[in-house]
């Protein structure tokens, strides 16, 4: 009997933390926000990837990533309980009641900044959104753009097509995400060629990335806001973001 009792105690401190704490899974979508999520032949990468990397070794539990999922889906599988965090994304995207109903929301991570990129010597004066008024505006299809409403799109079919419209003069600005900028230029020798070239405008609107938890799991929110301080604090992130875009 002591044998036993002893077996068990030792099984039990070898028991890890995350084990005992259980597992939180983050959603993953099929679809690349670079240089956020970088989803290539099922391979994740890009600075919210590293992100919950450093976030995992600062909580006691475990965090686990599903597998790349359309945004639909992971959205249905976080309003049913089956996905528990999803990072980083702006309340504002999550607005519908099946969504808010189910999240409560970390501190901010990380602020994602559009801005505006102009033809060299085409850039105009930029106060207000009221500003872009009638103005045609490179962007990408299927994204929706602060502003919108006062501006015509002109949609291309990614960030390389809406950067080459204004360097060809075929818009009179366009919106890009600065962080996605400063990683295309870095990281792809054609944009430095002379028919690609643009210059930078002012950030027109910011939103701030938070983590969505399932309400479920409210009661790991302080811990999940401590982790996410620490990181900001120690220059992890900085050093994250400085991998992508540097």
């Amino acid at each position: 009997m002591l044998r036993v009792l002893c077996r068990a105690i030792i099984a039990g401190l070898l028991i890890s933390p995350a084990a005992l704490a259980g597992t939180l899974t983050y959603a993953v979508t099929d679809e690349s926000w670079e240089p956020y999520w970088i989803v290539r032949d099922g391979q994740v990468s890009g600075i919210l990837h590293d992100f919950m990397l450093a976030l995992d070794e600062r909580l006691p539990e475990e965090l686990q990533a599903s597998h790349p999922l359309p945004p639909l889906r992971t959205q249905k599988l976080f309003r049913e309980g089956q996905l528990q965090l999803e990072c980083c994304v702006s309340q504002s995207w999550r607005a519908e009641p099946e969504q808010a109903d189910v999240s409560v929301w970390s501190v901010p991570v990380l602020d994602a900044d559009e801005m505006l990129l102009f033809a060299p010597g085409a850039a105009f004066p930029y106060q207000q959104v009221e500003d872009l008024r009638g103005r045609s505006i490179a962007t990408v299809r299927g994204y929706g753009y602060f502003g919108s409403e006062y501006f015509q799109r002109n949609d291309g079919a990614d960030a390389f097509a809406l950067i080459y419209r204004v360097a060809q003069r075929h818009s009179e600005a366009g919106i890009i995400d600065r962080l996605e900028w400063r990683y295309l230029t870095h990281s792809n020798a054609q944009l430095r060629s002379p028919r690609w070239q643009v210059e930078e405008g002012p950030v027109i609107h910011r939103v701030q990335l938070r983590i969505r938890l399932h309400r479920a799991h409210a009661d790991r929110l302080q811990a999940l806001n401590a982790a996410i301080r620490e990181i900001q604090a120690d220059g992890t992130l900085t050093r994250i973001v400085a991998r992508y875009a540097p």
